[in-house]
């Protein structure tokens, strides 16, 4: 989809705020509420804009421990793939997972309460799981950039 410079500065605006009104988004980009809410609904239908959310503070939710897991399969078939997948798309602590290339077949952020919830997890549940071969853990010490804006 080819956005032209208004939808932009549109889409940055409710990257930074998703609870901004009609109203106010038409405001601050000089343009009227319709046409604001015919670019959102016209998004949406696109799947350019995917899903609108709240981001919360893991930390004082207490989800402090952050873990990069680097995983691997036992082998590659299309089965053993999809299977993996859909088991990961079943784990609520698992936020993120990417397929990556180089030696590690998938790279997974995880988020738990402490390091004895993620040893739980990484014993009972991912190394339990019989398409996963191995899975290396990094912990993140601290946070330095946060963010779900793409850059426009």
């Amino acid at each position: 989809m080819k956005l032209s410079e208004p939808d932009r500065r549109l889409l940055r605006e409710i990257q930074r705020d998703a609870t901004l009104s009609l109203k106010d988004l038409a405001e601050r980009l000089a343009m009227s509420q319709s046409t604001v809410w015919r670019r959102i609904q016209e998004f949406e239908a696109a799947g350019l804009i995917a899903s609108r959310v709240t981001l919360l503070d893991p930390s004082k939710i207490g989800l402090g421990v952050c873990v990069f897991v680097h995983a691997n399969l036992r082998d590659h078939s299309t089965q053993s793939r999809e299977a993996f997948e859909r088991f990961i798309a079943d784990q609520p602590n698992v936020l993120e997972c990417f397929s990556v290339t180089g030696p590690h077949d998938y790279v997974l952020i995880i988020r738990a309460e402490d390091v004895a919830a993620y040893e739980d997890f990484l014993m009972h549940k991912l190394l339990a799981h019989p398409k996963v071969a191995t899975a290396q853990s990094d912990f993140a010490l601290r946070q330095l950039k946060y963010t779900t804006m793409l850059p426009l």
